[in-house]
């Protein structure tokens, strides 16, 4: 064989060795990796926002050219590179018995960043990302083709898809009557880019964390009294939301400053309908304020009915009072009471409506009729089940009743572990109840590492946020956009007997048990949503 002849050949050989091994497809929620037929159908609804799954599996860590081609006029379509975060499954498990625990460690594609470029970064052997398409509300009926390119070191990989626009309109998101309640931490926010608490960047930040919550429909503002919903530490008095200062003279005063600034920005970004306020019964018992006398912070432990309780209470709810009057905000006010116990927390109500019988209150926990009876907004945990005439008389009455996953609920959930389809059947469970929407308690509670690890001592992988620092979203935020569609695709079919049916289908008991039923429940509904 010629030298020249062997060259050539071995050239060859070298380049072929070079291409990238490379494979990818579309993928389903209900089974996450699992592989759709290439050229699947997908119905979607006119003013609807679609979300695609897919994967690419490769062997190479080079980067990862794509390119998106959809037909359709005015169809606008987003790209998303689902990164993968550190998990733990502990579905169940909280505090001790989390902190207790071993627990099996895996990577998810939960951080879900928005690509610039037309370039993934290769993680690991599976790259995983979602295309996010808006479908415009005058767009003709009828199927649009969608087709994604990957290039990678002279490999080419192709999937397609086909929209099949149905002739129906979405009502605009914004007119969906859901209440979303997730509870946020402000100071976490500061805390994670070491930022001066309430400075000009950290609003900034503040801002963005607002128009993520309106994304999905968030109609209520979490504030605090003192630092946060839980205050495990002390902090100087001006990261309070409220300041409050015991002045020499024994009398306290306070500073609504930071309190004002952040709900109007709440309510610029369209997130006005209920300012929920926290700290009158918190967990630990224990009250902020500053002594004037020593110019320090200090604490005190006490709980609802006792002397000092009252004492260091009564002048701040008659001052916040008159405040919330000023700004004509005391009729959209909740005081927020978390998994406390009933009886004390019915003691509570009842003393603060005699200093002011405007004021309102929200409770998260075990349904009491008692209790029932004295709260506006009360949220209960997904596996309570509600008596028909109870949830009547709450609504005689004008009161709100949402509900509530949270750590003990091994499933369904929202957690990283949980399966994606539960967050369909979640947020659709509140309508069939007859409920008014939902409630998280934590929206943005970051830890230093949560870019690449969501693995906390005392709570499962997911509990304790929807979204990511610089921006970026979860791929679980994404599917509770789209499960609120669905919703709305109820409500425009309320009238007829079939949702009437499935709506009642959702609301039996063993679907909470019972994964592949739930799971079954879910595609069901969404057949029949796009019929």
């Amino acid at each position: 064989m010629k030298k020249t002849t062997l060259l050539f050949i071995i050239w060859i050989f070298l380049g072929y060795q070079a291409q990238a091994q490379q494979s990818a497809h579309f993928t389903a929620f209900e089974d996450f990796g699992s592989e759709l037929p290439n050229k699947s159908e997908i119905k979607a609804w006119r003013n609807e926002t679609l979300i695609l799954p897919f994967m690419v599996n490769t062997d190479s860590t080079k980067g990862l050219d794509f390119q998106l081609k959809i037909k359709g006029k005015n169809v606008k379509a987003e790209v998303f590179q689902l990164h993968l975060v550190e998990g733990d499954i502990s579905a169940g498990n909280c505090g001790i018995t989390k902190k207790n625990g071993t627990f099996v460690k895996q990577m998810f594609p939960d951080r879900a960043e928005s690509i610039v470029g037309n370039s993934f970064k290769v993680e690991s052997s599976s790259t995983y990302g979602l295309v996010k398409i808006s479908i415009p509300e005058k767009l003709k009926p009828g199927k649009y083709s969608l087709s994604l390119t990957f290039k990678q070191n002279g490999s080419s990989r192709e999937i397609e898809a086909t929209i099949d626009v149905i002739a129906r309109k979405l009502p605009d998101f914004a007119e969906l009557d859901y209440e979303m309640d997730f509870w946020q931490f402000p100071l976490s926010i500061s805390t994670y880019y070491d930022l001066k608490p309430y400075s000009e960047e950290h609003w900034e930040q503040i801002a963005l964390m607002f128009e993520q919550l309106k994304g999905f429909n968030q109609t209520v503002v979490t504030t605090s009294v003192f630092y946060d919903l839980y205050n495990t530490s002390i902090k100087p008095v001006e990261e309070m939301m409220i300041q409050v200062r015991k002045k020499v003279d024994g009398s306290y005063s306070y500073d609504y400053s930071t309190f004002e600034k952040y709900v109007e920005l709440a309510a610029s970004k369209g997130i006005s309908e209920e300012i929920a306020v926290h700290n009158l019964f918190p967990w630990n018992l224990t009250y902020f304020y500053c002594d004037e006398a020593s110019a320090a912070v200090k604490t005190f432990k006490s709980e609802p009915g006792t002397e000092a309780y009252n004492d260091f209470w009564k002048p701040f709810l008659l001052d916040f009072a008159s405040y919330l009057k000023s700004k004509n905000w005391m009729d959209k006010t909740v005081f927020w009471v978390d998994e406390r116990d009933i009886n004390k927390t019915a003691l509570l109500v009842k003393y603060v409506k005699q200093i002011d019988p405007a004021f309102k209150f929200g409770y998260s926990g075990r349904f009491s009729p008692g209790l029932s009876e004295l709260v506006y907004d009360y949220s209960l945990s997904s596996n309570i089940v509600l008596d028909p005439d109870k949830l009547a008389l709450r609504k005689s009455k004008g009161f709100k009743t949402t509900y509530y996953t949270s750590c003990y609920e091994v499933q369904p959930n929202m957690l990283m572990a949980s399966n994606y389809d539960d967050i369909y059947f979640l947020v659709m469970l509140s309508r069939a109840k007859g409920y008014d929407g939902m409630l998280r308690w934590a929206f943005n509670l970051w830890s230093p590492q949560i870019m690449k690890s969501a693995i906390f001592s005392d709570l499962p992988s997911g509990d304790s946020h929807f979204v990511y620092p610089e921006g970026q979203l979860s791929l679980r935020y994404l599917i509770l956009k789209d499960a609120l569609e669905e919703v709305q695709k109820v409500d425009t079919k309320a009238n007829s007997a079939k949702t009437k049916e499935l709506l009642t289908s959702y609301t039996r008991y063993f679907l909470l048990n019972i994964e592949k039923d739930r799971l079954n429940m879910v595609s069901t509904m969404k057949n029949y949503l796009n019929d």
